[in-house]
């Protein structure tokens, strides 16, 4: 055999049988750093079986999946080139398999210039790449606090401070005008400076107090890094808002020869102006190409005169506390305006003061370290005894109560919504809370802790309603605040909050509340679990697919008979007579998507107090489909009631399944799954949306066509994710393993490399890749001058496994005389070379009646598969009443292997 080895040869030159073969390559010249393209291929003389496909320069300008998805076309055959981590001029090369003698190339630029405004670059990863962060939960149970240590933040997060400029915007080229600039900066953020006449204030300072010690913050300052493009390039001029991932991915592009993005959980990124230009500060975050891997990285973006020459009368070291809540994961509060907003009192609401967060914030990210600081109270689970008791609460800011005290007081109303009573008080040795609007009072917060769908009616902490006598959220000794509930309309029962006793380092709180009934049906939102993020625990889809093997539990099986169930709980004391849940179905979404009704849409059942009782709807999801599945319960009013006497809680009538599971099949070529996810702008005015996606697995390359996208009022996009299997990743490119891992870096000829290969093939070729896609948006109605937070929108997650590709080799029936007939098979591996028989998995043969295109009927036999592929099934009485006239096996796989279909039988007017 004749070989060339990394010869470019003039077709002159090459041998005589290769004279007449050649390839011609299509595929854009400007590609975006770690996106992906197609690159068709136009196959003279050859195949695809005699190429091989490379790009000499390595991992940093790219590597080329040759896994084959369903669009792919043999008359017009692709392969899919994953862009490297750094910019300049590569080629990639199509080569003679045989002979390694190039055939064809084609020269490509990688940088990160990207040209289209409305649609963001898409990202192609591998590698561990956690989510930066979680989403919300519906809160703790039945007892004790909810919302406790929902997303801890502890220990110390590392910030890369990272200066950029532009070609249009320069920072000054002397030294010391630079260093003066970093000062700044580092004193606002780390050091401290005076503000307000207070001296240490600092955005380190303020976390430090405000988490009573468990979370600080470090932080590194790099640059300046000069980026290719103008200002305009990465900035809205329209409205000052950031090109999010664009700004970003340039950003830790430029750096990423100086820094190692492993070692940092946030950047900032403080860009120089151009002629004047403003722009707000914004935090997200987003997947990254690096040097050393893909990374998950929370994004601050700031101009460097914020608080000076732009926006004198805000400061940098409030802003970035601000923007580092959302890299925490809290939301903005300030919108939509309920005129009951938190103001001053809260950081994600009003920042310029730097108050401390409200107790929601502080539960969630688990700066309370104990439930033993929460005064709780149910009233629902105190039997119908009255309520009157005292509690004593000490400042908030102070952090452990003594013996008999507490720092807060949390009030459930329903599930999910809650009252929390705090003590606020500025202390003079704190930098935070030192400028509340009512000093030495008590604040009194309503929180709904439920996922919104957007847009969202409120907040998630806003202001208890202002009371009759107008003494409303915040209270001083001799005020309270009142309700009525309203649920026996005969004896109404007052709710009361009095205080007393304020001194200064403790107050005196009294909850007063009668005895009252009310139904109150419910249904629990994501998330379900860990692993189960974006699911409902109480929405379960069933069929035969899955009731043959838990891997495929709560997959819905489209083409077959489902049944959705949802499980309703009746929270109340007081029975619950004829409650109606809608089913709606959605594309599988990352927000905003249209629901359609299942079926007739509704189902109705009484439910006992304290019950819970399954309410289903049929459904049958198109073939090839991907979806979500919703279910709403209508707000219940007690029938018969004059006035009308309502449930509980609205906000816990709504819940939602996001959730799919693929197999990426692994074969010569493996397979590449494709599905797509819709999101769609809910608001009635233009905005932005990003995708940040995330995986588990480093044997996995998981693709997103657009991470950012603009979309004008009611506007949809359907985005397309892609997922193969292909352990090669490891040889071809750098990849991580995870926060504090390390990473995998190729270098040909290292033997403790392979080693090293080998260990993680080993390790992880048998786990499934936990893909997550969630969806966050920018809440349009903002109309006051904030910071640009990215709120949470949606998510979805993706379960991923591997298996060897299989087939039928058999699928027939057979009939004795007298006996039922019996449909026999045997399943394989699908290989070129001689097939090796699945050990194991089941099988379901599928009896249909159908009319023309239409299914009639349908009833299904589960049967085992043994050792050696093989399988029989009996034709039964179900299939004989419904007159099946075909029939097909489903091979539903044990671990190692994929799934497939039979070729259909068929028989006359249903006799076998």
């Amino acid at each position: 055999m004749l070989r060339i080895a990394s010869r470019h040869l003039s077709v002159e030159a090459w041998p005589s049988f290769l004279q007449e073969k050649h390839v011609k390559i299509s595929m854009p010249k400007e590609l975006f750093v770690g996106a992906y393209e197609k690159a068709y291929l136009s196959l003279a003389g050859v195949t695809m079986d005699d190429l091989t496909f490379r790009i000499p320069e390595g991992g940093k300008a790219g590597v080329v999946s040759e896994c084959r998805d369903a669009e792919f076309d043999p008359k017009n055959p692709d392969i899919m080139v994953c862009v490297g981590y750094e910019p300049g001029k590569y080629q990639l090369e199509v080569v003679h398999r045989a002979t390694d003698i190039v055939l064809g190339a084609h020269t490509f630029f990688v940088s990160t210039t990207w040209g289209d405004r409305g649609l963001g670059p898409g990202i192609s990863f591998a590698g561990i790449t956690e989510e930066y962060i979680s989403g919300q939960t519906f809160g703790g149970g039945s007892t004790g606090p909810e919302n406790f240590n929902v997303i801890p933040a502890r220990g110390t997060r590392q910030i890369a401070i990272l200066f950029v400029d532009f070609p249009d915007g320069l920072y000054p080229a002397d030294a010391a005008g630079m260093q003066e600039i970093e000062d700044r900066w580092m004193n606002e953020i780390i050091n401290g400076v005076t503000f307000q006449g207070r001296a240490g204030v600092s955005t380190r300072a303020y976390y430090r107090e405000v988490s009573y010690g468990v979370f600080d913050i470090a932080a590194q300052a790099f640059g300046p890094f000069h980026l290719a493009d103008n200002w305009d390039h990465f900035y809205d001029t329209s409205n000052g808002w950031p090109q999010t991932q664009v700004l970003a991915q340039a950003a830790v592009t430029a750096a990423q020869n100086v820094v190692d993005f492993r070692n940092f959980q946030s950047v900032l990124i403080i860009s120089q102006t151009a002629n004047g230009q403003f722009a707000w500060p914004g935090g997200y975050g987003g997947t990254y190409s690096t040097q050393n891997g893909n990374v998950n990285l929370a994004i601050m973006s700031m101009c460097h005169e914020w608080g000076a020459g732009q926006r004198p009368d805000r400061n940098v070291h409030a802003t970035v506390a601000h923007e580092l809540g959302h890299n925490l994961g809290l939301g903005d509060q300030y919108t939509p305006d309920t005129g009951r907003n938190t103001g001053s009192w809260e950081l994600m609401n009003w920042e310029d003061n730097l108050p401390h967060f409200t107790a929601f914030h502080r539960l969630t990210l688990g700066w309370v370290p104990s439930t033993d600081w929460v005064k709780c109270y149910n009233f629902l689970l105190d039997g119908g005894v009255p309520v009157n008791e005292t509690v004593t609460l000490v400042p908030f800011e102070l952090g452990a109560p003594a013996a008999g005290r507490f720092a807060l007081i949390e009030i459930r109303i329903a599930p999910g919504w809650n009252y929390y009573i705090e003590y606020r008080i500025g202390q003079s040795t704190q930098v935070g809370d030192r400028v509340l609007d009512t000093n030495n009072a008590i604040f009194v917060t309503d929180t709904d802790s439920t996922p919104g769908d957007a847009p969202i009616a409120r907040p998630n902490i806003i202001r208890v309603p202002n009371d009759p006598d107008g003494d409303g959220s915040v209270l001083i000794t001799g005020r309270d605040y009142r309700e009525t509930d309203q649920t026996d309309p005969t004896f109404p029962t007052d709710f009361r909050i009095s205080v007393s006793g304020i001194d200064g380092t403790k107050a005196d709180i009294k909850i007063e509340y009668g005895v009252s009934s009310r139904p109150d049906p419910l249904i629990r939102p994501w998330p379900a679990g860990p692993g189960r993020q974006w699911q409902s625990p109480d929405i379960e889809v069933r069929n035969v697919r899955n009731l043959a093997d838990p891997a495929w539990f709560n997959v819905p099986w489209s083409g077959h008979d489902n049944t959705v169930v949802a499980k309703i709980t009746n929270n109340g004391d007081l029975a619950a007579i004829g409650v109606v849940a809608r089913f709606t179905v959605k594309n599988m979404n990352i927000g905003g998507a249209q629901e359609v009704p299942l079926g007739s849409g509704t189902d109705m059942h009484d439910i006992p107090p304290g019950g819970v009782v399954e309410f289903t709807a049929p459904w049958t999801p198109p073939d090839g489909g991907h979806f979500c599945v919703t279910v709403r319960i209508d707000p219940y009013i007690v029938p018969g009631t004059a006035p009308p006497v309502l449930e509980r809680s609205v906000y816990n009538n709504w819940a939602q399944s996001n959730y799919d599971r693929f197999i990426s099949a692994s074969s010569s070529p493996a397979t590449r799954e494709i599905t797509f996810l819709e999101v769609r702008n809910p608001f009635e005015e233009r905005t932005q949306v990003m995708v940040q996606a995330s995986q588990t697995n480093p044997l996995y390359r998981t693709y997103v066509e657009h991470t950012t996208a603009w979309l004008e009022p009611w506007e949809s996009v359907n985005i397309k994710v892609m997922h193969e299997f292909d352990p090669a990743n490891l040889l071809k490119c750098p990849v991580s393993l995870g926060k504090g891992n390390g990473s995998i870096i190729p270098a040909h000829g290292d033997p403790s490399k392979s080693n090293e290969v080998g260990r993680v093939t080993e390790k992880y070729s048998r786990v499934p890749n936990r893909a997550s896609f969630v969806g966050y948006i920018i809440d349009p109605r903002n109309k006051k001058e904030r910071p640009i937070g990215m709120n949470l929108f949606s998510g979805v997650q993706h379960e991923v496994v591997t298996g060897r590709k299989t087939k039928f080799e058999s699928f027939y029936v057979n009939q004795e005389r007298g006996q039922p007939s019996r449909f026999y098979g045997r399943v394989v591996e699908d290989t070129a070379t001689q097939p090796q028989c699945v050990a194991g998995g089941n099988v379901i043969v599928e009896f249909m009646k159908e009319e023309g295109a239409d299914i009639r009927a349908r009833s299904y036999a589960t049967v085992k598969v043994d050792w050696e592929g093989r399988f029989v099934a009996q034709y039964k009485e179900e299939e004989s009443r419904i007159k099946a006239e075909s029939a097909r096996a489903y091979y539903v796989p044990t671990s190692g292997y994929g799934d497939c279909w039979s070729e259909k039988l068929t028989s006359k007017e249903g006799s076998w």
